[in-house]
């Protein structure tokens, strides 16, 4: 089960029906479990969805503006050279050190780290990868793509 919760004055609940639903099941669940018995469980507090939302935006104008890359897939791995979120691996076959980048997933970066990253990447896309752009101009061009999917 996954839901998203909000913890408010009464306790938690669902964020919507779908999710109140699953939440209800699982608290009816922990009431009639009987001691001994494991549960496993995961949990995370959610990223920015509007910050989310402007970082894809961003990598939807390097798409719009880059031949090279012209997909949201090869965008995203040039921000994340470029930003250095990567590890390092060295070729089974060749022994020559690759990069590997990160996954920015909201379970695998919380909003804290997010936020780092996001400045790395105005930062990188505007010195390297889209060097052209002038970066009030990238603002207004980001906010111009937000809109446009809200």
């Amino acid at each position: 089960m996954k839901a998203m919760l909000l913890k408010t004055d009464s306790g938690l609940r669902g964020s919507s029906p779908t999710d109140h639903d699953a939440w209800t099941k699982f608290r009816r669940r922990l009431e009639t479990m009987k001691p001994g018995t494991w549960i496993r469980m995961e949990w995370a507090s959610p990223r920015n969805p509007k910050h989310h939302r402007k970082f894809m935006a961003l990598l939807q104008l390097i798409t719009e503006n880059s031949e090279t890359y012209n997909t949201v897939a090869k965008a995203l791995v040039a921000v994340k050279l470029c930003t250095g979120h990567f590890d390092l691996l060295a070729d089974p076959t060749t022994g020559e050190i690759i990069r590997i980048p990160k996954s920015i997933a909201f379970e695998s970066l919380p909003q804290e780290e997010f936020d780092l990253f996001y400045s790395a990447a105005i930062d990188a896309v505007l010195q390297v990868i889209l060097p052209q752009l002038d970066p009030d101009k990238a603002e207004r061009l980001l906010d111009m793509i937000v809109e446009g999917w809200a």
